[in-house]
């Protein structure tokens, strides 16, 4: 039965039975024994649906961080809100105030204006209306009077406003020689306008009134009364005058002598661009143009050439002489 010893079986050597497996068990074994290359399958699998999963918890959290705003965000809102409001506050405070500067503005403006035409009826030092009927001309910063307003004054009129004249005759001396207004003296420079005015100038209480003229009124004489106004207010504080009152006649001596040639003396009229004094007027003229202004600065400080002096018109002279005559 046995070839061997060796086949003879032991009490030592275990026996081989035969393994029978139920479904059940195999599960099991399957389970819990596995070989590594199907386990790293597995382990990769679960791992894939791990992240899956956990990237999917992140995404609705998300979702209700946007539905669910914390609190710091909400305080952050807030805090623009406030700043945005503050914001609009403002500007609409700056459009109000500048609503009111504008309005403040016009008001400023049509106070300038009114105080502007109030003072164009007053006087060079703003202390009282001119004393005169005045007219307007073509030299719009300057008054004009009429000829009938000098021949009123001539003849003895205005005695109760005004209480001296001077007539001042800007013409050169040819013209001047040819016939002038009765009592009107002789200036035709700018230096000549400086020595008599502002030399000695008359401190008076009275009013005094100056009228200028010269052909026309059109250029030498309003010149001339801009220039007298001119160094009268460097040779005083502002708004103090010497002469505040300051007119031309309207129409110059062409006007006057057509119209009043009996105050006149002589009785002619001699024009500027008249042929027998071509070389005189060119003789004057460019004495006019050498003439500067620092020569007639100098020209205050020196002594006076000639003995010859003018004295201004008073109106009650005036009305005694015609008393006389």
């Amino acid at each position: 039965m046995y070839d061997s010893i060796l086949d003879f079986p032991s009490e030592l050597t275990p026996v081989l039975k035969p393994r029978v497996c139920n479904t059940s068990d195999s599960l099991l074994q399957s389970s819990i024994y596995k070989p590594k290359k199907v386990q790293r399958k597995v382990n990769a699998r679960e791992q894939a649906n791990g992240r899956h999963k956990d990237t999917r918890k992140k995404k609705s959290r998300l979702k209700l961080l946007d539905l669910f705003q914390s609190p710091e965000l909400l305080t952050e809102d807030l805090n623009q809100r406030l700043e945005k409001d503050k914001h609009e506050k403002d500007k609409t405070e700056n459009t109000e105030c500048s609503g009111t500067k504008r309005v403040s503005m016009d008001n400023i403006s049509s106070t300038l204006n009114e105080v502007e035409d109030e003072s164009d009826n007053l006087i060079g030092d703003f202390s009282k209306p001119y004393s005169l009927p005045v007219e307007r001309g073509n030299h719009q910063d300057l008054k004009y009077i009429t000829c009938d307003t000098l021949a009123h004054l001539l003849g003895g009129g205005y005695t109760d406003v005004v209480q001296t004249y001077s007539l001042v005759d800007c013409r050169y001396p040819y013209e001047y020689a040819g016939g002038h207004i009765r009592g009107a003296m002789n200036l035709y420079r700018e230096d000549q306008i400086s020595e008599y005015f502002l030399r000695s100038p008359s401190l008076s209480r009275g009013r005094r009134v100056v009228i200028f003229h010269c052909e026309f009124s059109s250029e030498r004489a309003p010149k001339l009364c801009r220039i007298l106004r001119n160094l009268d207010r460097k040779a005083n504080l502002y708004p103090h005058l010497y002469y505040p009152e300051l007119y031309l006649l309207k129409g110059g001596y062409k006007e006057f002598y057509e119209t009043l040639k009996h105050l006149c003396e002589p009785q002619g009229y001699v024009k500027m661009v008249h042929k027998d004094f071509q070389e005189q007027l060119k003789k004057y003229q460019k004495k006019k143009k050498n003439m500067s202004g620092q020569r007639i600065r100098k020209e205050l400080f020196k002594p006076l050439n000639s003995s010859r002096s003018f004295s201004p018109v008073t109106t009650q002279s005036v009305t005694l002489a015609s008393c006389n005559d």
